[in-house]
């Protein structure tokens, strides 16, 4: 930097002087208070300060979003190189510990097509900064990132060293960075000061390597807000350097947890009494309202009457809540309970949850519950719990013993279901068709409402049929528009008819029949092979379609996947490799990092073309849902809407194709495996 940046850093650096002075007498027992670093997001969506990005990043689970009218453009999109007032809208997450991932999204005119008339700048772009772990926060933080990382414009691309310290209310930072088109913002020595007088309150000054600037940006009190929500805002007051100067911009975003993982019991252990004191305290309890063996009733039975009695009971109580396929049996101090999940539709370990503290209450007459969990009438999991502990809250089980060729099973003292095992199931969601930042506009779309009916016809076998009904779309999606072809069509998606087996605890197949991607019929087999513990998996999915009216048009698919589950992290990544449905070969991959019951996805496809997109998995159906004798609706408990963006070519050409899979609507991973996360 020249001795007149330095200057201006040192003049606006003076600015901060007397304003820290003052407030820091009046306000010097709350100072306490903003001692920790502000996670706030900066103009270009990474988490910072005005330009300037912070040595930090957002906490794990900590979403923000934001939209600013800050963007610096060059002249290839026939702008003045420099700052201008344009439409960003930014969202960024923390995905790991000291890992956070972000989208942002630029444009000027959000309907002119730029091949009839100018439209402006329309990009799509992807950060990423990761902060060096093992550096105790008190001695200093370092954080590396990218910004636009794979992007073959480069409209914002750059890459950035940064390191920070916090001291009290001040937090400062000092980096380096090399941006791809020169000059602007992060091209050289960057530098920035943020004083928080109060928590909701801060002043930065900084030198972005091409201007000094001087801002304030306030945050709504924690805790003002519902559900973790905090509104953040930033404006520009002032700036001098090589650009324009004295212009102003500013932003407005929110921040909150994402997802509800700090709500879930299952997530939060509860330190368990000793056994004995717990049996000691449940022998001597009186009896509660709701229990459904009470220890008078059993004391005048013998032993093994009572244990009978007991699991009738339990299974009664069980029918009654809504499970189906319910199965109890009383066998010495054991009590096994098989039931089928049909109301935690989002994740089925709060089901075992819910059937472990159910089991508590046999206390009395067992010393441990064998609990066993079926899918499709296929014992899947099994857990042992031991009933003299407080709370059943750690959900760790193993995969059930009981196969295709070992079917052997307790003598049932009772079974139930609450209403037939074929009852009709019907699931609906929305379904999108979506162009994000192309040259037609900036948000285009087409949306079907989809119902899927599904019956389960007996063990491992599952009937089901999706059908779609378009319910909106723009121009570009109408016919005659350039996206006719990728809308969402009203008809039967899919027809399918499908028997899984259990070989081994550890192995699944099924065998799949029907209609498919609405045009073609055939058959396709699914294949899993699980290590001990769930984490890992490797399988196939492999089949043969033709197309109803256009013969001559068939197609293989041909996949090996292997997946890995992180339960500490709640992160899954499959791997797909081999010819895809399109009959492009390649490889694919999907990560997920669950937070509760929601969860962000990354995508990375390269067959003909390279693909990465960002998306949300958001449950459309309760916790715990209900059903009634004869028949459930519920809505999709795995919703998923990603943007997708093509990289590593000259230009971002739209598509909507590349590495796509045709599976059954109940995969084997869904409907067996809740989704993936059946591992310890």
């Amino acid at each position: 930097m020249t001795s007149k940046h330095w200057t201006l850093v040192g003049g606006a650096v003076a600015c901060l002087t007397p304003v820290a002075v003052i407030t820091s007498l009046g306000l010097f027992s709350l100072q306490a208070q903003a001692q920790s670093p502000q996670r706030d997001l900066a103009f270009p969506g990474y988490s910072g300060f005005l330009n300037v990005p912070s040595a930090t990043v957002l906490n794990r689970g900590q979403a923000a979003v934001q939209w600013s009218d800050q963007a610096y453009i060059n002249t290839r999109y026939h702008y003045e190189d420099g700052y201008h007032h344009l439409n960003n809208v930014s969202g960024t997450f923390g995905i790991f510990p000291n890992v956070e991932l972000g989208g942002r999204l630029t444009w000027d005119k959000t309907h002119a097509g730029r091949f009839v008339e100018f439209g402006g700048i329309r990009d799509l772009s992807a950060n990423v900064k990761i902060q060096a772990p093992f550096i105790p926060e008190e001695w200093f933080t370092l954080a590396a990132g990218a910004q636009d990382l794979g992007g073959e414009t480069g409209d914002f691309e750059a890459f950035y060293l940064v390191a920070g310290r916090q001291l009290g209310p001040v937090e400062v930072a000092l980096g380096y960075g090399k941006p791809e088109a020169t000059p602007r913002y992060l091209d050289g020595a960057f530098g920035a000061v943020s004083y928080r007088p109060l928590p909701w309150l801060s002043i930065m000054a900084e030198h972005d390597s091409l201007d000094a600037r001087l801002g304030i940006g306030a945050t709504s009190p924690q805790g003002w807000l519902p559900y973790g929500l905090q509104v953040k805002g930033k404006v520009l007051a002032w700036d001098e350097g090589d650009t324009d100067n004295d212009r102003h911009f500013a932003s407005l975003g929110l921040s909150m947890p994402f997802g509800n993982a700090p709500r879930k019991q299952r997530l939060q252990p509860v330190p368990a009494a000793p056994a004995e004191e717990n049996a000691n305290k449940a022998q001597n309890a009186p009896p509660q309202a709701g229990q459904v063996a009470s220890t008078t009733e059993t004391s005048t039975k013998s032993t093994r009457e009572a244990g009978k009695q007991t699991a009738r009971q339990i299974g009664e109580h069980l029918v009654n809540a809504g499970y189906d396929r319910v199965r109890t049996a009383s066998d010495g101090d054991t009590l096994h309970i098989w039931w089928e999940n049909n109301l935690y539709n989002r994740d089925e370990r709060d089901s075992i949850l819910d059937v472990a503290r159910t089991a508590h209450n046999a206390v009395g007459s067992h010393q441990q519950a064998e609990l066993t969990l079926l899918n499709q009438g296929l014992p899947v999991l099994s857990q042992t719990v031991a009933l003299s502990e407080q709370q059943p809250y750690r959900i760790k089980g193993q995969f059930a013993e009981t196969t295709l060729f070992n079917s052997q099973q307790p003598e049932w003292d009772f079974e139930g279901s609450y209403g037939p095992s074929w009852k009709p199931r019907l699931t609906l969601s929305p379904s999108i068709s979506s162009g994000v930042a192309t040259e037609y506009g900036v948000w285009d779309a087409s949306v079907a409402l989809s119902s899927e009916l599904a019956f389960s016809l007996w063990p491992g076998a599952l009937a089901s049929a999706r059908y779609d009904a378009e319910i909106y779309q723009t121009d570009d999606f109408d016919k005659g528009g350039v996206f006719y072809n990728s809308r969402q069509r009203t008809g039967l998606v899919e027809a399918d008819i499908q028997q899984a087996f259990k070989l081994h605890p550890q192995l699944l197949t099924a065998f799949h029949a029907g209609r498919y991607a609405l045009d073609y019929n055939g058959g396709f087999n699914e294949t899993l092979l699980l290590s001990p513990g769930g984490r890992h998996a490797v399988g196939i999915l492999a089949g043969r379609f033709s197309h109803t009216n256009n013969r001559g048009d068939d197609r293989t698919q041909a996949l090996a996947q292997y997946s890995y589950y992180n339960p500490g992290l709640d992160a899954q990544f499959t791997v797909y490799g081999g010819q895809f449905f399109a009959e492009d070969e390649g490889i694919r991959l999907d990560s997920r990092f669950w937070f509760g019951d929601y969860a962000l996805t990354l995508q990375y496809k390269n067959t003909d073309a390279e693909f990465v997109s960002l998306g949300w998995v958001i449950p459309l159906t309760p916790t715990k849902g209900r059903q009634f004798k004869y028949l459930q609706i519920k809505g999709d408990a795995d919703f998923n809407y990603a943007v997708q963006t093509r990289i590593n070519e000259d230009a971002n050409t739209v598509s909507f194709g590349g590495a796509g899979i045709v599976n059954s609507s109940n995969p084997l991973r869904e409907v067996y495996l809740n989704r993936g996360r059946a591992a310890q």
